[in-house]
């Protein structure tokens, strides 16, 4: 391990610490032309309101943050040109340009691996992961299959190109070296760990992490603005340590993992089988006095995993969309949390509420919009009350549209639980399913029925809901709901629709949903 002795030179830097892919950890980050070469090294070297401005390039290293900032004076992490600088979770091209593949069978091939291969992209884009042998053989000879790999026991990577094509270099990007993960779905590793309070992480591209992005341990007032983030497990996790996170921002950031949702959108793949693959969410946290905000997340698992332990926390006006689980997960205390005007667009369920242990959960002023699958599946629900008992509870204010309203069993009894002033759009009967509806309180929630061939599409916007009343002439109004007050979600710095993963989300930007700028 290299160590540098760092100079006294703060006076030097004018508060900016230099990081690009061709400078040197030995020169002191005064100026572009002085850039350290690694990010680690910047962040050893910065103080307390310094600025890490780092250049475009690829970053293959991980990261630990353990200087702080202060109050009024963060230490900042931030691309010199928002979106280009790519902190990579893939391995170094030189270490797999040694990997020889042999034919194994029709389209499938095989090389032996030094690690275990957990991600891996072909052409840019992720494949899937198979869990067995015969899953392996079985998916890869489906119509309309996509490309997938599988693990060995014997260090064998076998991978699948529907196409006909060969593997190549070029074409193939696998995730570095890393521990395997943890039997409860944490993680021992990540792109960035923050381990100091009063840090800011901005513009930043976390590329392929596969695992965690950022890793939040021990830490407090961090604000985490504007990122991109593709293809990790958990963006932002906040990690086992002595005391809950407290005071986190997370707002205008991007999530997603291509193309989790369109392998069984396009029905490749069935539900089962993406279930497993991965959590893909943008935030798995605890902690008190978190914020969420104005984010997009996309192609995602489950969208947001939060469940406070204590202050007052919130979720807000973002984006989420065409989720393979919940849309928001609050398995945990759930303890003074409000969510409010987001919009959720083809979640399995919106809301994976059950167990709320404490409360109050408050559900407001958000809409919830699902599609027609065909052919019909159990999706489509708004309250997933499955897991144990929930407590303390408001769902008002709030449109839903979908299949019905509830899924519900006996095991996870309901206690303080209201329903009021909603519009609810369901096919079902709002009572199927939901077992639970004698024990919630019920008031003013207006229910219409439609046919299942009569479902609107969400990229209609409100029109859609005017032809199921009946009225296709006449303008849908929800005064006070719609459009929802989210302004413009997701990085500034990003354009929806500049690359297959958020392309989806166009019609529905413009739909009258949301308010744009």
């Amino acid at each position: 391990m290299l160590v540098y002795l760092q100079p006294p030179t703060p006076w030097l830097r004018r508060g900016v610490v230099h990081v690009a892919p061709d400078g040197l950890d030995v020169w002191p980050g005064s100026t572009r032309a002085l850039a350290v070469r690694t990010i680690q090294r910047g962040v050893d070297m910065a103080t307390a309101g310094e600025t890490v401005l780092i250049w475009p390039g690829v970053y293959r290293e991980t990261i630990r943050l353990r200087r702080a900032g202060s109050p009024g004076r963060p230490l900042i992490l931030k691309a010199a040109l928002p979106g280009t600088a790519l902190i990579s979770g893939t391995a170094e091209p030189a270490l797999t340009r040694s990997w020889r593949w042999i034919p194994l069978g029709r389209r499938t091939f095989g090389t032996r691996v030094p690690w275990r291969v957990d991600g891996l992209r072909v052409d840019g884009v992720m494949a899937f992961r198979a869990g067995s042998p015969s899953q392996f053989d079985d998916v890869c000879q489906r119509p309309g299959a996509w490309p997938t790999f599988q693990m060995t026991k014997g260090e064998q990577l076998r991978l699948c190109l529907p196409d006909g094509s060969s593997p190549s270099q070029h074409r193939l990007e696998v995730n570095r070296e890393v521990p395997a993960r943890l039997r409860a779905g944490g993680h021992q590793v990540a792109s960035l760990w923050v381990e100091a309070p009063h840090v800011e992480i901005r513009d930043l591209s976390f590329d392929f992490p596969v695992t965690a992005a950022i890793q939040l341990w021990n830490t407090s007032h961090v604000r985490i603005v504007g990122n991109l983030f593709s293809g990790a497990d958990v963006a932002i996790k906040q990690s086992s340590g002595l005391r809950p996170v407290k005071d986190v921002l997370v707002e205008h950031n991007l999530s997603h993992c291509y193309p989790l949702y369109e392998w069984r959108h396009h029905g490749w793949l069935t539900w089962k089988e993406v279930y497993p693959y991965s959590n893909c969410s943008l935030t798995w946290m605890g902690g008190r006095d978190i914020l969420v905000r104005s984010n997009i997340i996309t192609q995602a698992g489950d969208g947001i995993k939060l469940s406070p332990v204590g202050g007052h926390n919130r979720i807000e006006a973002n984006l989420i969309a065409y989720t393979t689980d919940d849309g928001i997960e609050f398995d945990g205390p759930a303890i003074d949390l409000d969510v409010r005007n987001n919009l959720f667009v083809d979640p399995w369920d919106s809301l994976g509420i059950s167990p709320v242990r404490q409360g109050p959960l408050r559900i407001s002023g958000n809409v919830f919009l699902h599609s027609r699958q065909e052919p019909a599946h159990d999706n489509g629900v708004m309250l997933k009350l499955l897991g144990g008992p929930s407590h303390r509870v408001r769902v008002d204010h709030n449109l839903f549209v979908g299949l019905q309203l509830g899924w519900s069993v006996a095991d996870s009894p309901l206690s303080d639980f209201h329903m009021h002033d909603n519009l609810l759009f369901t096919v079902k009967r709002v009572e199927e399913g939901l077992h639970e509806l004698p024990r919630m309180g019920w008031r003013d929630n207006r229910v219409v029925r439609f046919p299942w061939m009569a479902w609107p599409r969400p990229e209609q916007g409100p029109a859609g809901l005017a032809q199921v009343l009946g009225r296709p002439s006449t303008p849908m109004r929800l005064p006070g709901l719609v459009p929802l007050a989210i302004k413009r979600p997701g990085p500034f710095w990003y354009r929806p629709g500049q690359e297959p993963a958020t392309r989806a989300l166009l019609p529905l930007l413009g739909a009258g949903w949301i308010a744009l700028p």
